[in-house]
C-alpha cells in the first residue's frame, strides 16, 4: 500500500536511493557519489530554512520485478528503513530555490523523480496532492517545468507542464521550453525568470566554456564530468566551472545549471556533452 512520508534529518538515507536508483548504473553512481554527500549535505543545512522531502514507500515483497534499465531485481532488496521508496517530491520556500527566478510567499517544487517501476501507478499524483495542500499554508505553489523537453537526451520527459497543468497550475512565465507554473491561494504575485546576464566577468580573451552547476543536484557533477571529457576535442577551448550553490551568484548570472561560451549562452538547464559539442561546431571554432 503506497503511503507518503515527509522525512526527518534522521531518514536522509532515503535520498541516494532515489536520486541514483538502480536504472543509474554503477558508471553513473561512481561519478555521482562526492555530489551525492554535497546534496545530503546541502539538504541538511537547507532543510533549516523550510526545505521539505516527500517520500512515496511501499512494504517490501518477496517477489522479482523488473526494473527498466536494471533489468529483474528482488523487490525486497530496494527497502531502507524497512520500506521501498518509489518517488521524490522535493520543496522548499522560493526564496531559497537554485533556480534563476523571483518570487516570495509560494512553496517551489526543486524536483519530482517517479522510480520507473512505479510509472503510471499513482504516485505522482500521491506526491503532487500531497505537496498541493503543504502549499496552502504559503499562499501559493510553483514550480519550474519544461514543454516536452528530455532528461539528458533519454526518452524520459523532464518535469513535464502538462502533468503539473492537470493539478491546476498555470503558465506565468516562460523562456522557450522552460516554464514557470504557480497555482495562487491567496492572492499572491506569480513568480519570474531572472533575466541572463553575461556580463564581462566571462569575456575572457581566450575561448571559455563556462559549466554553471550546484549541489542541490548530483546530476550536475555528471554533466560537468561528461563535458570535460569531451572538450578535450578542441584544444582552443578552457573550461571555467560556476558553482551557483550561492544563490547570489544565479541571482548575478541569471543562471542556476546550463553553459555559456565567453559571453554566448548555449543551454539554461542540465545538458549532454553531444548536445554542447553540436552548439560548438555550429560556431566552426575548429
Amino acid at each position: 500500500m503506497l503511503e507518503v512520508k515527509k522525512l526527518t534529518q534522521d531518514e536522509l538515507n532515503y535520498i541516494p536511493a532515489l536520486c541514483l536508483d538502480p536504472s543509474v548504473g554503477k558508471e553513473g553512481k561512481g561519478i555521482m557519489a562526492k555530489a551525492m554527500d554535497r546534496r545530503i549535505e546541502w539538504i541538511t543545512e537547507m532543510m533549516n530554512k523550510g526545505l521539505e522531502l516527500f517520500v512515496a514507500l511501499e512494504n517490501p515483497r518477496d517477489e522479482i520485478i523488473n526494473y527498466k534499465w536494471a533489468g529483474k531485481i528482488k523487490h525486497s532488496d530496494l527497502a531502507i528503513n524497512g520500506k521501498v521508496p518509489m518517488g521524490l517530491l522535493e520543496c522548499i520556500p522560493i526564496e531559497h530555490a537554485l533556480e534563476p527566478i523571483v518570487g516570495k510567499d509560494s512553496l517551489f517544487i526543486n524536483c519530482m523523480w517517479i522510480l520507473p517501476p512505479y510509472w503510471g501507478k499513482g504516485v505522482a499524483k500521491a506526491l503532487i496532492t500531497t505537496f498541493i495542500e503543504r502549499a496552502r499554508q504559503f499562499g501559493s505553489a510553483s514550480v519550474l517545468s519544461y514543454d516536452s523537453e528530455s532528461w539528458f537526451d533519454t526518452s524520459i520527459e523532464f518535469m513535464p507542464m502538462n502533468f503539473f497543468k492537470k493539478y491546476g497550475f498555470i503558465e506565468t512565465d516562460r523562456e522557450g521550453k522552460r516554464v514557470l507554473l504557480f497555482i495562487d491561494f491567496k492572492g499572491n504575485s506569480p513568480p519570474k525568470f531572472l533575466p541572463v546576464n553575461l556580463n564581462n566577468e566571462l569575456n575572457s580573451q581566450e575561448l571559455t566554456l563556462n559549466i554553471f552547476c550546484n549541489d542541490q543536484c548530483p546530476w550536475s557533477t555528471y554533466m560537468v564530468k561528461k563535458i570535460r571529457e569531451g572538450i578535450k576535442l578542441y584544444q582552443n577551448i578552457d573550461i571555467n566551472v560556476i558553482s551557483t550553490t550561492e544563490k547570489r551568484l544565479i541571482e548575478k548570472f541569471g543562471i542556476s545549471r546550463g553553459v555559456t561560451l565567453n559571453n554566448r549562452l548555449l543551454f539554461k538547464r542540465m545538458i549532454t556533452w553531444d548536445q554542447v559539442k553540436k552548439e560548438i561546431d555550429k560556431l566552426k571554432l575548429t
